[in-house]
């Protein structure tokens, strides 16, 4: 009887998982709800599991869990510390909190190899739909660049960014039949999606990592791409012509400019533990004005991930922040070598979009700002980091 309670209660988290990651780009709401009731299923899963015991199995173990902790500790220093100490306590419970439940539901759910099968296909289901939605848009609302899917306003590049990786890196070198079926499907929507968006640093982002994997899987492969990549380029309509050719233009990334100046501003004023977590936002218009801009001229979203976590939680923050993925990626590329199939596939595509996340939060905040796209990231983080974690006698993932 009590295996069987286990097994329903697994299950339920799976599909309440499930769900999240497909509805993510399109509520927040329910991105709240599904870690509420993941955090139900996870402790009663617990109790059951281990009895009295059970607070000691809670925290999964990652190989990054010490930098977590230190990244969680400079967090607490900049709220401590900040400049309204209330509001960043809000922040940090309602935010950061957030993304570090959703990384380890991510590592202990990669433990069961039937549940990585299940996760994978929502990811790759999630891109489909999303994809489909955004094509519905183009073509019934003709915008002039598309930040929609069925008809609601979505951040669609910063889940291009993590969804077309995996897609990718599933389709060329996955075995299973299934999962390269979905990619292919899922690919041939998101792919226009991505051109149409028009972000160029989401194009950078996944191009880049794209020719990577490809490079040191299968020279061939990446040359192929290349080639795709430059045809394609060839062919895209003036207007996003015209926003390729002028990506590396600082005179063409708009507001960027001013406000990577102002956090870098804010950061002088605070250099050891930042103004705050939030504060970005709060201290806005003081720093604002002293910028040659006009006041209408405003976006709370700083466009550089790296820059707000120095400005709000000063360099403290920003040394723990980074300290998390070199630890992440030299465990990476260790475990790659050591291991073989679909495994290898699964976190190599994990990891690929990982990499393009950072790299498109450069120009985005897309990492440790908002609620769903930071949350499917430290999700998908928390996957291939458990899968890392994963002894290596441990069954290989068929």
């Amino acid at each position: 009887m009590k295996q069987k309670i286990i097994y329903f209660l697994k299950n339920t988290l799976l599909i309440n998982i499930a769900i999240f990651i497909i509805l993510a780009p399109f509520s927040k709401k329910a991105v709240k709800i599904s870690l509420l009731i993941a955090l139900v299923l996870w402790i009663l899963i617990t109790i059951a599991e281990f009895g009295s015991n059970f607070y000691r199995h809670l925290i999964v173990k990652t190989p990054i869990n010490k930098q977590l902790m230190f990244f969680a500790f400079a967090l607490l220093l900049s709220t401590v510390f900040s400049v309204d100490p209330y509001y960043s306590h809000a922040v940090l419970l309602e935010r950061y909190l957030g993304y570090i439940l959703f990384f380890f539901l991510g590592s202990y759910l990669v433990k069961s190899k039937r549940n990585l099968s299940v996760l994978i296909g929502a990811v790759i289901l999630a891109g489909f739909v999303m994809g489909v939605g955004g094509m519905w848009d183009y073509f019934h609302l003709k915008p002039v660049r598309l930040y929609t899917a069925f008809g609601k306003t979505i951040s669609n590049a910063r889940f291009m960014v993590l969804q077309i990786p995996l897609c990718f890196i599933i389709l060329l070198y996955s075995k299973n039949k299934f999962l390269k079926s979905g990619a292919i499907i899922s690919i041939l929507f998101l792919i226009p999606c991505l051109i149409l968006n028009a972000a160029r640093a989401a194009w950078v982002a996944v191009t880049s990592v794209l020719l990577i994997v490809s490079f040191f899987k299968n020279r061939k492969c990446a040359a192929y791409l290349l080639i795709c990549v430059i045809i394609i380029g060839l062919f895209l309509p003036q207007q996003l012509k015209h926003r390729a050719v002028t990506t590396v233009n600082p005179m063409t990334w708009g507001e960027r400019l001013p406000l990577w100046k102002m956090s870098l501003d804010i950061f002088a004023d605070f250099p050891v533990f930042g103004a705050g977590l939030g504060m970005q936002e709060r201290l806005f218009v003081r720093y604002w004005k002293q910028l040659p801009f006009p006041l209408h001229f405003q976006f709370h979203d700083v466009h550089n991930n790296y820059l707000q976590i120095m400005s709000e939680s000063g360099i403290i923050g920003l040394i723990a922040f980074v300290w998390i993925f070199i630890a992440f990626f030299k465990h990476v590329f260790t475990i790659l070598k050591e291991i073989s199939g679909h495994r290898q596939v699964i976190l190599m595509g994990l990891t690929g979009s990982v990499i393009a996340a950072l790299i498109f939060a450069m120009s985005a905040s897309n990492i440790t700002a908002g609620v769903q796209e930071a949350a499917v990231f430290w999700f998908i983080f928390g996957m291939a980091s458990g899968l890392i974690a994963l002894k290596e006698n441990q069954e290989n993932i068929a």
